[in-house]
């Protein structure tokens, strides 16, 4: 009988996430050779993980933000706006230089999103920053000593409604919005939903 998730030891747990990830169900790989390089990557990471001897050598996980970009003619502005030069520099990369694992495109960020968010904490290529500069963090005190309290009762609430409009000048108007624990029984559902029809939180939402 198969034991269940909750019945398992950590060990168990880690060992069963490492099955999972090796048998890629629902994958089709483009030849034998490309599956037994997937499985032998996840192999070096178990090993690692493990504080095992690697069997060939220690796994390898790039993270450079723009460095792909950058060794393929394709400016941080570019990797930023440009998804298909994203798309294609990360690609080219990894054919090239076959690591073990890499990270996500995604985790650059959309130019454009922080743009329409009106994002305050960071500076970043193209906006406010050279095309050709990295991020540059904008110093300011985004979370004071006070909401500690605030965050440790309530962190989704201390979130939505206090630390975004800090950070996202298109979401500033959520501090309009009532705290969401008043959202209780049928007598509160109808007052608490006035603060999402006013217009400054509709804009909020539709950015």
């Amino acid at each position: 009988m198969e034991k269940k998730w909750e019945d398992m030891s950590a060990a168990e747990k880690r060992e069963a996430r490492f099955q999972k990830w090796m048998a890629a169900e629902g994958v089709q790989f483009k030849s034998s050779q490309a599956e037994a390089t997937y499985k032998a990557a996840i192999q070096r990471f178990k090993d690692a993980v493990l504080l095992e001897k690697a069997p060939d050598r220690v796994p390898i996980f790039p993270m450079g933000t723009f460095m792909a970009g950058h060794l393929y003619g394709v400016t941080p502005t570019e990797s930023m706006y440009d998804y298909g030069k994203l798309l294609s520099a990360h690609r080219r990369f990894l054919e090239d230089f076959k690591p073990d694992y890499y990270g996500s495109p995604a985790f650059i960020g959309s130019g454009k999103i922080l743009e329409i968010l009106d994002y305050k904490l960071y500076k970043w290529p193209g906006h406010g920053v050279s095309e050709k500069s990295g991020y540059q963090c904008i110093e300011a005190e985004y979370m004071k000593a006070e909401d500690y309290q605030a965050l440790i009762d309530d962190p989704t609430d201390f979130w939505m409604r206090t630390y975004f409009p800090r950070v996202f000048g298109a979401l500033a108007p959520l501090t309009n919005l009532t705290p969401f624990p008043n959202l209780w029984e049928v007598v509160g559902v109808s007052g608490w939903m006035i603060a999402l029809g006013i217009p400054p939180v509709q804009a909020a939402l539709k950015a």
